[in-house]
This record gives C-alpha cells, sequence and structure tokens, in this order.
C-alpha cells in the first residue's frame, strides 16, 4: 500500500505517525493502493533516439560547413 500526498506530490509507502505527510507534515494523505510501475522503454525507442541525434549533429554539421 502506498500513500500520497495532496499537497506537495509526496509517494511514499509510510505516513507519519499520526498520518501526517513526512515530506511536508498536511494531513492531505491518501492511501493510494498498489502502484503498478511502468515498463522501462523498449529498444526501438532508444534506437529511434540515437537516429534522431545522428541526423541533428549532421544537419549542424552541414550548417556549418555552407
Amino acid at each position: 500500500m502506498t500513500y500520497f500526498c495532496q499537497d506537495c506530490s509526496y509517494r511514499g509507502k509510510t505516513a507519519g505517525p499520526s498520518g501526517d505527510c513526512p515530506g511536508c507534515g498536511s494531513f492531505a494523505m491518501v492511501q493510494a493502493g498498489r502502484v503498478e510501475e511502468k515498463p522501462p522503454p523498449g529498444k526501438a525507442r532508444l534506437v529511434l533516439l540515437v537516429v534522431l541525434w545522428a541526423i541533428f549533429l549532421l544537419l549542424v554539421r552541414w550548417r556549418l560547413i555552407q
């Protein structure tokens, strides 16, 4: 079970001893249940990033030569 503070966006597994937020001290804590983590980006996304950076650098180099 995780806790979420509506004031400072703190997320954690524990709340303060009296139900307050450990980050800001607010009592606007909500029990959020289980939060599923997103899987890491796929290999295709990394390849696309590298290709786009290569194109960008080639365009910058081409522009500096002209």
